[in-house]
């Protein structure tokens, strides 16, 4: 019996002083500082960025990354538990690295878990994936970007999509804002098939989705794939405009490919768009493929049929006629296709927003789907061609203007942090929508400087109503600005909603906007709205709106406004702006500038 103990103290006493040697070398070789180690703790600085006491051996681990380092280490070499629950099995990242720089090995063990995940994802190549904006989700107004782990099986969707996410129940989009604003929230790591997630974005929320295949080899794919297992339920606190989805996208990415530096890209804010262009900057993307949502399905449906094919489909849909009675509509062969497969697509719509019954949805669909099969193969659908999200204007703005209103000509100064309106280029975003946070505008006019306007924020999504979707229109703005005479501030709130009809390239809405004015003339008023806007093509738009508002002290306020504005690239744009008001006086304002992008 001593000498079993003798042999165990032995080995203790081994394997330490292996353990010292490798901490030796690695200080030797100053690996804490390196920037893959850095890259692994997600360490921009002096502190982690990961919030979670687990994903730390040290106790002061996520302060000192060199202390963390050598309990990496010695944990590796000296612990005999090597199951799955294992800091040998947890941190294959990890490991690897050390392997590598260090030129030793840990031993095997027995991580059947990881092993497993390796065999089931076949992880061969990476896909960057952006959903588009969905402005009625403040999640999800900015558009989304997470990570497709590609096997090799020739379809994608048995993929495996790695998402960040905050982890919330609230359902108040107020409470949701302010908490995702200042940390209120834990973002945790998930992995789930990536039609799930097709699902949820292109079919539920109608959202279209781009992709982008990414050139990492093999061997860069195994090791983002080894720190996506080191994240498993691992939590930090998520922030809206920094540390949100699309920041930790590019953390993976580094992890695979160290020589680029995608957050550096970024200062104060990560918006999902701009990481995708971070991408296309850093010469990481392959190819791009384009995935339509169901309603830009339906809307190309609606362009393609006749009004007797329309009415068919929305009969079909709603189980008003069968197939007997779609043969006496006698529409051409193609037609009836277009019909047939336009009316499956609502069918599946109208069953994700719960308009129709389980047991409905599968009667009427499996129908729709036996008649088209009988109809044989057609014409494929035309989709319209959308442009990429990477060809949009940068988000953050400053504004150069001169203007001429009635007693003054001041120099305008604006500075916009995110993201865009609805009288500027279209392309790469949400038609129809306005995203807009702290629009400033000061005037400089003989050595005087004033506050023109500070929007606090600004959002609306002027949708379209068709044949086959009534969505309403919406506007809100919150800010000061000097639109009420006497050339003085005034905090305006006004939030509306109404119709719009038209597409993407010739449009008009009707808006009804309640209004409340406090400060200088503090009033209450109700506004009636009516605009529209055109695509020239050639990213050139023109916007013009004529609205009244009706106060209940004040003279009632009239407003006509025009705007036309050339993007000359994502960079930089000239605009003219004329406005008329009217309000006990008149006053014109023309104002002539550029906008810089960045």
């Amino acid at each position: 019996m001593p000498f079993l103990f003798l042999i165990c103290v032995l080995s203790l006493v081994l394997h330490a002083g292996v353990s010292d040697e490798l901490i030796a070398q690695a200080h030797t070789k100053k690996l804490s500082d390196t920037r893959y180690w850095h890259l692994l703790m997600h360490t921009p600085h002096e502190e982690s960025e990961i919030d979670d006491p687990a994903f730390f051996l040290a106790p002061q681990g996520k302060t000192d990354i060199s202390s963390e380092l050598d309990e990496t280490i010695r944990r590796f070499k000296e612990d005999t538990n090597r199951s799955n629950e294992s800091i040998f099995c947890r941190f294959p990242a990890r490991r690897a690295w050390l392997e590598q720089e260090l030129n030793t090995s840990f031993g095997a063990g027995e991580c059947t878990d990881y092993d497993a995940l390796l065999t089931k994802m076949d992880p061969q190549k990476v896909t960057l994936v952006f959903p588009s904006a969905h402005i009625n989700s403040p999640a999800s107004m900015f558009g989304h970007t997470f990570l497709r782990i590609d096997s090799s099986m020739e379809s994608k969707l048995m993929s495996y999509a790695i998402n960040y996410a905050a982890h919330t129940e609230d359902t108040n989009g107020l409470l949701f804002a302010y908490k995702g604003l200042f940390g209120g929230y834990y973002g945790f790591y998930s992995m789930l098939p990536y039609y799930e997630k097709l699902k949820e974005y292109r079919d539920s929320e109608s959202r279209d989705v781009w992709e982008y295949d990414l050139n990492l080899t093999h061997a860069e794919v195994m090791a983002m794939v080894r720190h996506i297992w080191e994240l498993q339920h691992i939590n930090s606190w998520y922030y809206f405009f920094d540390e949100n989805c699309s920041y930790h996208m590019l953390w993976l990415t580094e992890i695979a490919r160290p020589s680029v530096h995608l957050r550096d890209h970024f200062f104060y804010y990560v918006i999902p768009p701009e990481t995708v262009r971070a991408y296309e900057e850093e010469s990481l993307v392959s190819e791009k493929h384009f995935r339509a949502s169901k309603r830009t399905k339906l809307l190309s449906y609606e362009r393609q049929l006749t009004p007797q094919g329309l009415e068919s489909v929305r009969l079909l849909a709603e189980g008003k006629m069968d197939k007997n009675g779609l043969k006496q509509m006698r529409l051409r062969d193609q037609e009836l296709r277009f019909v047939l497969e336009a009316a499956a697509e609502l069918v599946e719509y109208n069953y994700i927003e719960g308009k129709i019954s389980k047991e409905n949805y599968a009667v009427r669909y499996h129908m729709l789907l036996s008649e088209r099969a009988a109809q044989g193969i057609g014409d494929d659908l035309p989709l319209p061609s959308k442009s990429n999200p990477d060809t949009a204007h940068h988000a953050a703005r400053v504004e150069v203007a001169q203007g001429w209103y009635e007693q003054r000509s001041p120099l305008l100064l604006g500075w916009r942090p995110a993201f865009h309106d609805l009288s500027e280029d279209d392309t790469g975003h949400l038609s129809g929508a306005q995203i807009e946070f702290l629009d400033t505008v000061i005037g400089v006019d003989h050595n005087r400087v004033n506050l023109e306007k500070l929007t606090v924020i600004s959002l609306a999504s002027i949708t379209p109503v068709s044949h086959f979707f009534k969505p309403f229109s919406w506007r809100m703005k919150s800010g000061w600005d000097r639109d009420y005479g006497d050339d003085r501030l005034s905090f305006v709130t006004r939030v509306g909603a109404g119709a719009a009809i038209g597409d993407e390239q010739l449009f008009g809405y009707v808006l009804s906007e309640p209004e409340v004015r406090l400060g200088f003339n503090a009033d209450i008023g109700l506004g009636f709205s009516v605009g529209g806007g055109i695509n020239w093509g050639n990213r050139m738009k023109s916007q013009i709106e004529a609205g009244e508002v009706l106060y209940l002290d004040s003279a009632d306020r009239s407003r006509i406004t025009f705007t036309h504005l050339w993007q000359l690239n994502p960079s930089g744009a000239l605009s003219i702006s004329y406005e008329a008001m009217h309000q006990e006086y008149r006053e014109d304002r023309v104002r002539i500038g550029a906008n810089l992008y960045f």
